[in-house]
């Protein structure tokens, strides 16, 4: 058998081991220098240095190839374990947190910084993410609101009655349309106009620079940076905070746009239209995502807030939908609850004094009005009907709130297709007129009348997101503010009640620190309120009152900070 030849003569060694020359020897097998038949060299003032330093001997070789801090760093991290990823993780998130409310030592220790601040902000952080209401702020809001002392107003602005505001979220800036089809830009502070966008004509050239009729709804993203407004010329147009520059307009609707929303901590835009639509925008890219159909009538709010869910009421057809957009399903409930007499009389056997009502003079004069309105109510024997759900406004990821022309506020949880509370009548019913009058007992108000009874729509609705506070408002000459019941205990209760003269189209809350304490755990409440002489959406009834903005700052000690 032959020998394979690779065997037989063995494996070769390379030149430079036959050389016995040092592996840190010139390359290419070249001779070294100073070595028998090399050629002479010249000598330079540091050449030849230089060349010994860069060749060096094995030790410095491997040196050389030792690995750096970095390359240590990343092997550490890639075999780091889960448990240590996620304590890593934790870390980095407490450091960034203390990097974010850091403030000088004279005025804070780091002591009371990292005890104090931190803490409550991880816990408001692990709140917040569950999606539930867990802050209790309302009982801190049950005092008197001094007209003069709390509240400024935002005038001589717009000529038609104020159909929608909205606050900045660092509530320096108060965004406000009117059916003039303009939209005013105030300093709160000042309460001085910076910028007016009018409204344009259809054959302008400037047509697509403005609404050219009226304003229907107005939103600020959370960061502050953009500003949408929509309105009965089917258009969406977005504006710069920062530049007061129109950016670009949307033509997808078909019909009015009745509402928007953004999506807290991102620029996606949320808008509801009459045409029956829901659309998706991203206002970073200026573009149209998405399109949702589901309601049988004109889509009249729209609400929404972390999740990638919206809230939206049908008007007409009577239905609350849930919008899960990353499932692409939704939730339908069914709305259109009565008020008759056995409702009536079982909503007076539930209710009880509760402890703000006790504590605040507005709360319980109010409260003892409306249960005589009940009584008087149940009487006569007088039955409503809610035929359109108009607002909506969410409270938590899971609770929402709805208001109709029955004036009745609707309290909702996704886990029930039914309301799990009702407070009947809440703004009072519109009063009798003097033929209307002559028809009526004395001792019964409504006995002859009860066909006649109007009660006051409810027009505007605004929660403190992930608290137990919200508001309502209607065309009674007040704007309610509402407290939510601890525990298994479904339902609200009125809180205060603020007075405004004329129809609130509008309502705009946020929490504001006082004097810009970030280290503050109770937060003040700015309230901005769109009033006009007519309803937003129509002109069937008129009332006396001015076309303004009114800006409410309520503190929680009682008294204004600002």
């Amino acid at each position: 058998m032959a020998r394979d030849r690779f065997l037989a003569q063995g494996v070769t060694t390379t030149k430079r081991q036959r050389s016995g020359k040092p592996v840190g020897g010139s390359a290419g097998g070249r001779k070294q220098a100073g070595g028998p038949g090399a050629r002479p060299k010249k000598h330079t003032d540091d050449a030849g240095d230089e060349s010994d330093d860069q060749i060096g001997d094995v030790d410095d070789l491997e040196h050389r190839h030792e690995p750096d801090e970095d390359e240590i760093s990343s092997e550490d991290e890639f075999l780091e374990t889960a448990a240590e990823k996620r304590l890593r993780l934790a870390k980095d998130y407490i450091g960034k947190i203390k990097e974010s409310t850091e403030l000088e030592a004279d005025e804070y220790d780091a002591e009371q910084i990292d005890r104090d601040l931190v803490a409550e902000r991880l816990m408001t952080d692990a709140r917040e993410r569950t999606g539930k209401w867990s802050r209790r702020i309302a009982d801190h809001f049950s005092y008197i609101v001094d007209e003069s002392e709390f509240m400024r107003v935002l005038k001589n602005g717009h000529r038609l009655p104020v159909t929608c505001v909205a606050l900045t979220p660092d509530c320096k800036f108060v965004y406000s349309g009117s059916k003039d089809g303009s939209l005013i830009k105030w300093q709160r502070d000042t309460c001085r106009p910076l910028k007016v966008f009018p409204g344009q004509k259809k054959k302008n050239a400037n047509y697509n620079r403005g609404h050219c009729d009226h304003i229907l709804c107005v939103a600020v993203s959370s960061d502050g940076r953009y500003v949408a407004t929509g309105g009965r010329d089917r258009r969406i147009h977005i504006w710069s905070v920062a530049d007061d520059q129109h950016l670009a307009v949307f033509h997808q609707h078909k019909d009015s746009v009745t509402g928007l929303v953004f999506r807290r901590g991102t620029n996606h835009l949320y808008s509801c239209s009459a045409d029956r639509m829901v659309k998706l925008w991203n206002i970073d890219e200026l573009g149209y995502m998405d399109t949702l159909f589901g309601h049988q009538d004109s889509i009249v709010s729209i609400d929404a807030l972390q999740r990638e869910r919206a809230v939206t009421t049908g008007g007409r057809d009577k239905t609350v939908r849930l919008w899960k957009i990353a499932d692409e399903a939704q939730l339908v409930f069914r709305a259109g609850s009565t008020t008759d007499q056995h409702r009536i009389t079982k909503s007076l056997t539930d209710e009880k004094d509760t402890e703000v009502e006790r504590r605040s003079k507005s709360a319980a004069e109010s409260s003892k009005q409306h249960k005589d309105l009940l009584r008087k109510l149940a009487a006569a024997d007088v039955e409503l009907s809610e035929t359109t759900v108009d607002v909506v406004a969410m409270v938590d990821e899971e609770t929402y709130i709805t208001g109709g022309d029955s004036g009745i506020l609707s309290l909702w949880s996704i886990h029930k297709k039914k309301p799990v509370f009702n407070y009947h009548v809440a703004h009072g019913v519109h009063p009798l007129s003097a033929s209307q009058k002559e028809d009526v007992d004395e001792e019964d108000d409504f006995s002859n009348a009860k066909n006649l009874v109007r009660p006051h729509w409810i027009t505007a609705l605004a929660a403190v997101p992930l608290t137990d506070l919200f508001f309502s408002a209607s065309s009674d000459g007040f704007i309610r503010m509402w407290r939510m019941r601890s525990g298994k205990s479904h339902g609200f209760d009125l809180v205060n009640s603020i007075p405004v003269q004329g129809f609130v189209n509008g309502l705009s809350v946020r929490e504001l620190a006082p004097n810009g304490d970030i280290l503050a755990t109770k937060k003040d409440v700015v309230l901005a309120a769109a009033i006009g002489q007519e309803h937003r959406l129509g002109r069937w009834e008129k009332v006396k009152a001015r076309n303004v903005i009114k800006i409410f700052h309520l503190p929680v000690s009682g008294k204004n900070n600002s």
